[in-house]
């Protein structure tokens, strides 16, 4: 790899003190900068300069940077989850989710290095405030298995009086499938039955979300 290029990876993307993707990774995993740049910038440039790819590459232990091991793997898992756990703090804050964007931010951290679809429910009480947010199901690459049964036992338990449930589309895509349209709908009408209002079905891709609720599809008006 050229000198060029790995300056054009470390200098993309600045955040606000104008740190690039590289030196923040660098940060993480605790290596020294003075020899951390170009090692984790020429890491990131084989792995299309996502830091998405590069981080969980490295999670899963199938990446080999010079320095890291599993200490350092350690601490990069741990700095991602307190980073989820802010994010999750100013979720409980919000005086009201009524909207799909009061929780859009926080899942796609949640989201940020799974793999595989994640099926999440996010129970409410009567002024929409958050009462727990779990995730239910895991699945595979393309699919979650999803039991509307668990789902109205847990918010029965939680005496949860709405729910706004969410899954992930690791290929990137927003679009709903026809499966993801039948659950939605046999969802909402079992949760009627309970007098439990379903608010909202977001998908979350990579960068952007729908809401089926806004779409208006799946039955939601």
């Amino acid at each position: 790899m050229d000198t060029f290029s790995i300056a054009l990876l470390c200098d993309r993307s600045k955040s606000s003190c104008s740190r690039s993707d590289a030196e923040l990774l660098a940060a993480a995993l605790g290596l020294p900068a003075a020899t951390a740049e170009l090692e984790i910038a020429g890491y990131l440039h084989r792995h299309r300069g996502s830091l998405r790819e590069g981080i969980a590459a490295l999670l899963c232990s199938d990446a080999a940077v010079v320095g890291v091991g599993s200490r350092r793997r350690h601490q990069l898992g741990s700095s991602l989850l307190l980073a989820q756990r802010l994010a999750e703090e100013r979720l409980f804050e919000r005086t009201s989710l009524q909207n799909p964007a009061s929780c859009h931010d926080y899942l796609q951290h949640h989201y940020q290095l799974q793999h595989r679809e994640v099926f999440t429910c996010l129970f409410l009480n009567t002024q929409r405030q958050l009462l727990v947010c779990r995730d239910l199901f895991l699945g595979t690459l393309n699919t979650a298995p999803v039991y509307p049964r668990e789902i109205a036992a847990m918010a029965l338990k939680l005496s949860a009086s709405g729910i706004i449930v969410a899954h992930n589309h690791p290929s990137g895509s927003v679009a709903p499938s026809p499966a993801d349209l039948r659950l939605t709908e046999r969802l909402r009408r079992a949760l009627e039955l309970l007098d439990i209002e379903l608010l909202d079905h977001l998908i979350v891709g990579q960068g952007g979300y729908l809401s089926m609720a806004s779409e208006g599809i799946a039955g939601f008006r």
